[in-house]
């Protein structure tokens, strides 16, 4: 049996994406990110493909952690040459807001493949503490 995990924003992903695809290309554009937990820490991962490494921007501040970059293509083709263009270029800024229990001083970042994968560790009193039971004869 497959299941489909209900989100209530991809209607307004999708209402975005129409508007950008018509009319004259936008120099914003928006990767899709994943937030999941692993191990100790929680886990970010975003869509980079195409983007110089040392142009991504990564802050934490205020409970909130952003990724910022851009990317661009050096093309010699004019705009109405194409028949269809879905690529985006142009600057990008992701903001996820970060839950109670984390440590923004750890933060780490990697980029392998066109995956920027950001780890925020949690605190150690956050995670889950294992209790031993005596079993009492």
């Amino acid at each position: 049996m497959n299941l489909v995990r209900f989100d209530p924003f991809s209607v307004m992903r999708d209402f975005d994406r129409l508007f950008e695809t018509t009319g004259e290309p936008t120099n914003r554009w928006m990767p899709r990110v994943d937030v999941f937990d692993k191990d100790n820490d929680l886990v970010v991962r975003t869509e980079v493909a195409g983007v110089n490494p040392d142009s991504i921007e990564v802050t934490v501040e205020g409970g909130s952690l952003t990724v910022k970059g851009s990317r661009s293509f050096d093309t010699e083709e004019s705009i109405e040459n194409y028949h269809r263009r879905e690529i985006f270029e142009g600057s990008f800024e992701r903001t996820i807001l970060l839950p109670e229990g984390v440590d923004p001083e750890a933060v780490t970042a990697a980029s392998k493949d066109g995956i920027l994968e950001i780890s925020v560790p949690k605190r150690p009193e956050v995670l889950p503490r294992k209790v031993t039971v005596e079993v009492q004869r």
